[in-house]
């Protein structure tokens, strides 16, 4: 059985702006390695020379080093509302599997990361083919502009049907991936005999990547040469900046006494929510000043 709960010591807004920087960091760093195995997927690569490297270089030559991170504009603003949408569908599964007493099995909290992810998968998916058709594309003779006038021409060139061309595929390849995903994860966390919330960035990055290279073997039927190549150093990165990110917020909110580490603040009740500490604080400030006595 397993707890499942969230850090209160960040506030929501703070929680999406971690996952906003990690993500948006991980995806333009990868970019360039998304880019060359999306075009080997999809056959544009022509030539012996096929691996990461020599079509990389490739684009570079032919349309500037620009070209190398076609999508990722796309990509980045997908973030934001593919996050918000699994985060909602998965806090509710998690409501409908938990007892009473708030736990939850590990089987059960693994089939609501999995239904959570099919749900964001669905309701984002016209974007991730926008985000494909932007990395084909020639910059120097693009059909698209940009997000809006890739949807618009899709949609009446080709049907509102066009904007989910291959979703099935993508969603049934989700199922083992994100129920493989949180299952390694969890497991993996045992290795270092520690709880979670104090890992270092290395161990964070170790268990993320290690978690992405199994579960990829484990969807390997469903899932492409691109997400294979792409998702261990994506997954860690983002991983690892959203825990920094996030120890650069518990600081600011004085719950520990650097965002280098996760040492504790000496004296603070580590189950207040931000607020709650603010307005303890507040108070404690008060009556001190009020104790003062007046000097002449």
């Amino acid at each position: 059985m397993a707890t499942w709960r969230r850090d209160g010591r960040l506030t929501g807004g703070q929680r999406l702006l971690c996952a906003g920087l990690a993500g948006a960091l991980s995806l333009s760093l990868t970019a360039p390695l998304e880019l060359a195995t999306v075009l080997a997927q999809v056959g544009v690569v022509r030539g012996h020379a096929r691996g990461p490297w020599a079509t990389g270089h490739r684009v570079w030559r032919a349309e500037g080093p620009r070209a190398l991170w076609k999508g990722n504009a796309v990509a980045c603003l997908r973030l934001f509302p593919c996050s918000v949408v699994q985060l909602a569908a998965y806090r509710k599964f998690v409501v409908m599997f938990t007892d009473d007493l708030g736990h939850i099995s590990q089987w059960s909290s693994i089939m609501a990361g999995s239904l959570a992810g099919m749900v964001s998968t669905i309701v984002t998916y016209p974007t991730d083919l926008i985000k494909t058709r932007l990395i084909v594309q020639n910059m120097l003779e693009p059909s698209y502009r940009g997000l809006l006038h890739a949807f618009s021409t899709i949609y009446q060139q080709e049907g509102f049907l066009a904007l989910y061309r291959g979703v099935s595929l993508t969603v049934v390849g989700a199922l083992p991936f994100s129920a493989g995903s949180l299952l390694v994860h969890m497991n993996l966390e045992k290795i270092w005999n520690g709880p979670r919330d104090q890992f270092s960035l290395p161990q964070n990055f170790a268990n993320v990547c290690l978690a992405a290279a199994v579960t990829q073997t484990l969807s390997f039927p469903f899932e492409t040469v691109k997400r294979k190549m792409q998702i261990a150093p994506y997954f860690g990165i983002m991983f690892s900046t959203f825990e920094f990110c996030k120890r650069i917020c518990l600081y600011q909110n004085g719950y520990i006494l650097s965002p280098l580490s996760y040492k504790l603040t000496p004296g603070v009740d580590q189950s207040l929510q931000p607020q709650e500490l603010r307005e303890l604080k507040k108070f404690f400030k008060t009556r001190k000043l009020k104790s003062k006595k007046p000097t002449l």
